[in-house]
């Protein structure tokens, strides 16, 4: 669940044959990544792109094809102190935005990309939390 690819056709703006597209997002070096590429199959149109925070539509496409993951925390008595650290400082969450992600995670309620859930899941194992990122059914 460290990567996630999509593959999309379009039209070219260039001269409308079909644009083979392909979007993915991966966790490398503790991070999130993303890239997209459009390529035409008549005029070799070439459009690179990437960042580090996933664009709503590739989101919406790779979440649609290969489902959301969820992330499930051992059956063990939580400690939330630990996690709670892990969520702040993962996003920049004030206090009570994490601890609602928190009720959320408890409750089988917080999922993204497998990349995203994944990423999450490092972090809070990194922390001593037993974590793993799961497919939703």
């Amino acid at each position: 669940m460290n990567t996630a690819t999509v593959h999309w056709s379009a039209a070219c703006d260039t001269c409308g044959a079909d644009l083979r597209c392909s979007g993915t997002q991966a966790v490398l070096d503790d991070r999130l990544w993303w890239d997209e590429e459009h390529r035409c199959s008549r005029c070799d149109s070439t459009v690179l792109v990437c960042g580090d925070a996933l664009p709503d539509h590739l989101r919406a496409r790779m979440l649609a094809e290969h489902g959301a993951a969820r992330l499930v925390l051992a059956k063990a008595p939580v400690r939330r102190l630990p996690i709670l650290r892990v969520l702040r400082s993962d996003g920049g969450r004030t206090l009570p935005q994490a601890r609602a992600l928190l009720e959320l995670i408890l409750g089988g309620g917080h999922h993204g990309t497998g990349p995203e859930i994944e990423l999450l899941a490092r972090r809070l194992r990194a922390a001593g939390i037993a974590a793993e990122a799961v497919r939703q059914p």
